[in-house]
């Protein structure tokens, strides 16, 4: 039996497989020539004295947290179905989805009042559940290559799809053998929910385009003019900072971050948030970057959500 370890070393290592081979050409988001220049439109801004639960244009089209379990579970089912083809048994327990930082006070740095007074600017999750490092799986060769496939493996062979893994099995006389998938029985477990035809698109795609609307809001002039309040308040306290998405690092506090140095100033960081408004107007302008994108690249956001649609219902067939 593999122990929930093996499943922490596992699982993870699907995050990486645009990495390790590209999947439906994990390229990102269509991009309109010169489209992004002028900044949108922010109809209201509204007044927020905290951050709570942020939802964002973007949102409907990723998995919820509970829906990213369930996935999870799915997942656990195909890879202990495909180790069984080759004598091994697989166990994985439920793994906790990662907070997602869209849905919670810490979108546009520390913006609760009660989380800067108890944890500075520590990640509460963090703090309360702290991770422990796994220092050895215990795994026989024939295992790991089972559940990882062959070291070395040349990205450019990795098939990109369940339907492409199929085709070269048979057009190999593969198809009832008993050597791994190529990248083990993690990537094809990743391939039969996440990947099952060429025309799946890539499971980085939506991330890609929040990352290129971060990128594009940050450099936005109310968002900067923004923060040169937020940091001219933060002057009057004696604390030199320019971005309040990286005050603690600006303020060189290392890995004192719930330290009573890092609660004062973090209760300051939020006083001066709500004096100037910093996350009325970052969560306004953020909204109408991923507005912007979410219309720009409608079409294949409709396929990304019509295949989230297909991917939960057939986890919701595997896991019961």
């Amino acid at each position: 039996m593999f122990s929930s370890s093996l499943r922490r070393r596992a699982l993870p290592w699907v995050a990486l497989l645009c990495v390790a081979g590209p999947l439906t050409g994990c390229s990102g988001a269509e991009e309109t020539p010169g489209a992004n220049r002028a900044e949108p439109q922010v109809a209201v801004v509204p007044v927020m004295a905290e951050a709570t639960v942020l939802k964002f244009p973007l949102d409907v089209f990723e998995a919820s947290d509970e829906q990213q379990r369930t996935l999870g579970r799915a997942q656990s089912v195909l890879i202990a179905r495909c180790m069984a083809r080759f004598g091994f048994t697989y166990r994985g327990g439920e793994e906790r989805s990662p907070e997602r930082p869209e849905s919670v006070s810490r979108r546009f740095g520390v913006g609760d009042p009660r989380t800067a007074e108890r944890y500075g600017y520590a990640n509460p999750s963090a703090a309360r559940a702290p991770q422990k490092r796994v220092k050895g799986l215990g795994l026989t060769r024939p295992e790991e290559i089972a559940l990882l496939g062959e070291p070395d493996l040349d990205p450019a062979k990795l098939p990109n799809s369940q339907q492409e893994a199929e085709q070269q099995a048979a057009g190999a006389g593969k198809a009832g053998d008993r050597r791994p998938p190529a990248g083990g029985c993690t990537r094809e477990s990743y391939l039969k929910l996440y990947a099952p035809r060429p025309d799946s698109v890539d499971l980085l795609y939506v991330f890609n385009l929040r990352n290129r609307a971060d990128s594009e809001y940050r450099e936005d002039s109310r968002v900067r003019a923004v923060d040169k309040s937020w940091s001219a308040c933060m002057a009057k306290s004696g604390y030199k900072v320019t971005d309040p998405h990286d005050a603690a690092d600006e303020l060189g506090l290392g890995d004192r971050r719930s330290s009573a140095e890092a609660i004062t100033a973090a209760k300051t960081d939020v006083r001066c948030k709500r004096q100037v408004n910093l996350l009325g107007v970052h969560y306004s302008v953020l909204s109408a970057y991923e507005q912007r994108a979410a219309e720009q690249n409608a079409e294949t956001l409709k396929l990304v959500k019509d295949q989230l649609d297909e991917r939960l219902r057939t986890a919701a067939a595997l896991t019961g």
